[in-house]
């Protein structure tokens, strides 16, 4: 739990915005260290696409910051540090109940937009 809070710190601190937080996100995703994925290639795609788009973001945004983009891109290692059972209790138990996230993300990314809007209108009820 020390590690997550030092890290979150260490971004509070970055005060990022919300365009750089998702291409960090999408960095960190589309990963192909991954242990289980099939298309690394495909995979590398992405995450070299994601950091294009988050240099350009950066570069274009806060040019006078020339070490912007290093000092984001230097924290996610981090995350590397932390433990997927510490962070996945931590995140997920209280939602899910006693089942390993890896085993339901796959069913979140086929779920259709409407399917997930309507599980959202009926949880809210």
């Amino acid at each position: 739990i020390w590690k997550m809070q030092e890290f979150c710190n260490s971004m509070a601190n970055l005060c990022l915005d919300s365009y750089e937080y998702a291409y960090l996100k999408a960095i960190v995703l589309f990963s192909p260290d991954h242990p289980g994925i099939d298309n690394t290639l495909q995979i590398e795609r992405f995450q070299e696409k994601a950091y294009m788009e988050l240099q350009d973001y950066v570069t274009r945004t806060y040019p006078e910051d020339t070490y912007r983009l290093s000092r984001l891109l230097l924290r996610l290692p981090a995350l590397r540090l932390m433990s997927a059972a510490i962070t996945e209790e931590l995140f997920f138990a209280g939602l899910i109940g006693n089942v390993q996230i890896d085993s339901i993300i796959p069913y979140i990314l086929k779920m259709e937009t409407a399917d997930y809007n309507s599980q959202i209108v009926s949880s809210s009820l």
